[in-house]
């Protein structure tokens, strides 16, 4: 989880302990009621419930970044920008190296205004780790894009993508 999440998460926790002070500093801890025990069952479900749905919208943040288009010379990333591959480049190393230098950031580059360029493939990377050691996504070629070809190593995405330059 991202520095900023965990924040989040301890001022909950905070939050928490100072409602829980304040209970039973009012003394209402003395008070034999049964909706008390429902009141922190609840709290403590919530406080639950928002740290499961801040990791898992970080995770699909961090999915979204992965996401790189393919076009014939340059590989296109939210987060990196245009990079151009020279004619002798793979584009599978070029994707790897590119994932593998990912910050996951808050600042996305744009692609250029004026440029004309027609993306062939996108590449969603659902996991990546260990340099591409654990790699699965799906391929989309743009021109059909109700068929996504999943792939689960980068072998196979090698030889989805291959052509592409």
């Amino acid at each position: 989880m991202r520095k900023s999440n965990w924040i989040i998460a301890a001022v909950l926790l905070l939050a928490s302990v100072a409602f829980l002070w304040i209970w039973h500093a009012l003394q209402f801890d003395l008070v034999d009621n049964p909706l008390d025990i429902v009141v922190t069952v609840v709290w403590w479900v919530v406080i639950v419930a928002a740290c499961v749905a801040i990791h898992w919208a970080e995770k699909k943040r961090q999915e979204r970044i992965r996401t790189i288009f393919v076009a014939p010379g340059l590989l296109y990333n939210s987060e990196m920008g245009v990079v151009r591959l020279s004619p002798d480049d793979e584009v599978v190393d070029a994707l790897q190296a590119i994932l593998s230098n990912l910050t996951y950031g808050f600042e996305l580059a744009e692609l250029p205004a004026n440029s004309r360029v027609r993306f062939q493939r996108i590449v969603h990377s659902s996991k990546f780790g260990d340099a591409g050691a654990t790699w699965e996504g799906d391929v989309v070629e743009v021109s059909r894009p109700d068929r996504p070809r999943e792939f689960h190593d980068r072998n196979e995405l090698a030889s989805l993508v291959r052509g592409a330059v």
